[in-house]
């Protein structure tokens, strides 16, 4: 019998984060799941005493009123699902408190829906599922609101392809989640014109790390363009894929404002399902 996984679903109560819950269906089906449904009620940290009672600089009974109808609706949705749920109400921001849950509980990954972000507010500011990516060490598996949502046949991994750079915990989540679905990984490298003529020289790379780490059942595949998301997104648009994994640096404050996340940048726009895992 498969070890029961642990899985977090951040809820808001709204269309879009249910989505989670759409591809979570499909996970269900194959192996068992501890599914921690959690509502976050969003307040400066620095006005949390722990419990809303010993919270003095807080108005303890609006708290108390959001808290109360958090529950409820936790209440009414076990109504409507049929799989089992802990559902808990609490209260911190997002990023922080979600980062601090899955630290406490040993989850095995997240899974979120995002409406995403454009233009300058993805540059500055970005979704809170891109902060979430950027500030959780386990896996995040976001679904964009107007993500195809598919029972999993293939994967899509893109990567550097250098075996080295790649974290255990995110290998073997990825290599379950093959082995489950008994689905196919294709390894994606996007490539501008001018590397036509290393074609090869890129594919050997590619077929060497997947020797590394013992892939089994995979395909090679280059797309040309000269931006990885974009060449993602087409590559989707003409294929088949069911889930998308790429793994992100994780650059926070100024550096994320520079550089950016090639990642991040798919968490907003991608048109599938797509897990992120950090690479350092």
């Amino acid at each position: 019998m498969e070890k029961k996984l642990n899985v977090v679903v951040p809820v808001d109560f709204t269309p879009v984060s249910f989505r989670a819950l759409e591809f979570l269906t499909f996970l269900m089906e194959t192996t068992p799941i501890n599914t921690h449904l959690v509502h976050v009620v969003e307040m400066n940290a620095a006005d949390w005493g722990g419990t809303i009672a010993s919270s003095d600089t807080i108005d303890k009974a609006a708290f108390r009123a959001l808290e109360q109808k958090a529950m409820e609706q936790f209440t009414e949705l076990k109504q409507h699902v049929d799989f089992k749920f802990t559902g808990e109400v609490l209260f911190g921001g997002l990023t922080t408190t979600l980062a601090s849950y899955t630290a406490q509980h040993n989850i095995d990954f997240v899974v979120m829906g995002t409406a995403g972000a454009d233009g300058w507010l993805e540059k500055v500011s970005g979704s809170e599922a891109q902060h979430v990516v950027r500030f959780t060490d386990v896996p995040v598996i976001t679904v964009h609101q107007q993500a195809s949502i598919t029972p999993i046949h293939n994967l899509l991994w893109i990567a550097e392809f250098q075996a080295e750079k790649q974290p255990e915990q995110s290998i073997a989540t990825i290599k379950l989640f093959q082995r489950l679905f008994e689905a196919r990984i294709h390894l994606l490298q996007i490539i501008e014109r001018k590397d036509e003529k290393r074609s090869q020289e890129i594919k050997q790379n590619m077929q060497e790390f997947a020797r590394r780490l013992g892939l089994q059942n995979y395909e090679l595949h280059l797309h040309h363009n000269y931006k990885v998301p974009e060449g993602v997104r087409n590559f989707n648009q003409e294929t088949e894929m069911d889930l998308v994994l790429i793994g992100t640096h994780a650059r926070k404050g100024i550096h994320h404002l520079f550089y950016g996340s090639i990642a991040e940048t798919l968490v907003n726009h991608c048109i599938r399902p797509l897990m992120t895992y950090h690479l350092n």
